[in-house]
């Protein structure tokens, strides 16, 4: 069998379908990403919160997220959120049925579990900053969001991009289980091909290669992004980012 063309474009090939499949793969990464930056601050916000119950839901919430393999979170969410979703619009709407989309689910099981890492990332980017800059802009009447926004957001990326290009990694990688509720991703249609054609090894080593290259890739736009970030701070800083 001629290899090459099972990559062709069109009705005779995969190419397309690998493609479209791409898309999706990077679609729900870049948006998923952001989500859980922002819920990783959330999170650890909690976590320092002064109200003992905050606290609690916050270690909760990364110790099941943690704890819990990201397949069986994917699937408690995908399908208890349809029962959920339907009995919300059944309130509003007798009888109405609305189901939850397989990129939304996605995007909300892998947001949870990567902000409990990024938790974790945001508190030891802190660590690093060390407090006595906290109570210095605290002495010179700054709020908590001013010093936070001012003082320790514009150092906190230096200390956390290491982290947080770690964690985009492993999202990439992860987006690969969201084939298993038939979200058209490179693993789906990879898995689609080989049903048609009995080509495994082929669609594997292809779907692997592209892997590889979204690794490489990022790897070297996080390099770059620290190594502007590490622009202008002396030679002893830049040993203890």
């Amino acid at each position: 069998m001629d290899w090459l063309a099972l990559l062709a474009f069109g009705d005779t090939g995969w190419g397309d379908e690998l493609l479209h499949g791409l898309g999706v793969t990077l679609a729900l990464s870049l948006a998923t990403f952001p989500v859980a930056i922002f819920l990783s601050f959330v999170i650890h916000w909690a976590k320092t919160s002064k109200r003992r119950p905050v606290r609690v839901v916050a270690h909760g919430y990364t110790t099941i997220f943690k704890t819990l393999p990201e397949i069986l979170t994917l699937l408690i969410l995908y399908y208890q959120s349809q029962a959920v979703v339907n009995w919300v619009a059944d309130l509003i709407m007798p009888g109405s049925h609305l189901a939850m989309s397989p990129f939304l689910a996605g995007l909300i099981a892998l947001s949870l579990v990567i902000s409990a890492y990024g938790s974790e990332v945001v508190r030891g980017s802190l660590k690093a900053i060390g407090k006595g800059q906290t109570e210095a802009a605290q002495a010179l009447g700054l709020s908590r969001f001013q010093t936070f926004r001012k003082i320790l957001l514009p150092q906190l990326w230096r200390h956390a991009l290491p982290g947080f290009g770690n964690l985009w990694v492993i999202l990439l990688k992860d987006t690969s289980l969201v084939s298993i509720i038939a979200l058209s991703d490179l693993v789906h249609v990879a898995t689609l091909a080989i049903n048609t054609t009995r080509e495994p090894f082929f669609f594997y080593l292809v779907i692997g290669g592209i892997y590889i290259l979204l690794v490489a890739l990022s790897t070297r736009l996080q390099k770059t992004l620290e190594r502007r970030a590490s622009t202008g701070i002396s030679p002893v800083e830049a040993r203890d980012v």
